[in-house]
């Protein structure tokens, strides 16, 4: 559809809406967060993504049972559809050395990721290398690879770091970059 509005045009593409002929992308922050502190650095990047004039949406996983040791099958009252997003993030906590389960029931319910773009990121609390972040990112690519989508980049934020800070401000300027 083309609607003359003065100057201005308007192009309905499907998913996202082209001004003058920019594309705008909806981008769709999907995350699973017990603490907040996940849901914290998601709130920071939609904040940044906002600021650069992109449409951007913060979603919850919410599971009936967020309990660390809940086993499948998981109900979901709030299950969100990754179809209305050109941009996919999802955004979750390390429990016991891996991705949370909560997060890993949501990605094998979740409809296809083909034609997206998907990146993810996992909070953890310890500093060290090896208590987890990069098996729950290794678990979200494979379990997006089975959804058809590839994951373009994937970040580790350690709250108890001394570099939190850093590691935030950084995987937010790489997806501002990439986007």
């Amino acid at each position: 559809m083309i609607k003359s509005m003065g100057t201005l045009f308007v192009f309905w593409t499907g998913s996202n809406f082209q001004e003058n002929g920019e594309s705008r992308m909806k981008i769709g922050i999907i995350v699973f967060s017990k603490t907040n502190n996940t849901f914290s650095v998601a709130k920071r990047l939609r904040d940044a993504l906002a600021d650069k004039g992109l449409e951007v949406e913060i979603e919850q996983v919410i599971p009936e049972d967020d309990a660390p040791g809940v086993k499948p099958p998981i109900v979901f009252t709030n299950k969100p559809d990754v179809s209305p997003y050109d941009v996919v993030i999802f955004a979750s906590p390390v429990w016991a050395f891996s991705l949370a389960g909560v997060m890993a029931e949501y990605l094998e319910q979740i409809s296809s990721l083909q034609g997206k773009r998907v990146f993810s990121f996992v909070t953890k609390q310890l500093a060290s290398k090896i208590t987890g972040g990069n098996k729950a990112n290794r678990q979200i690519k494979s379990a997006v690879a089975v959804k058809d989508g590839t994951v373009e980049k994937s970040f580790i934020v350690s709250w108890k770091n001394k570099k939190r800070e850093q590691e935030i401000e950084g995987l937010i300027a790489e997806i501002l970059k990439a986007v």
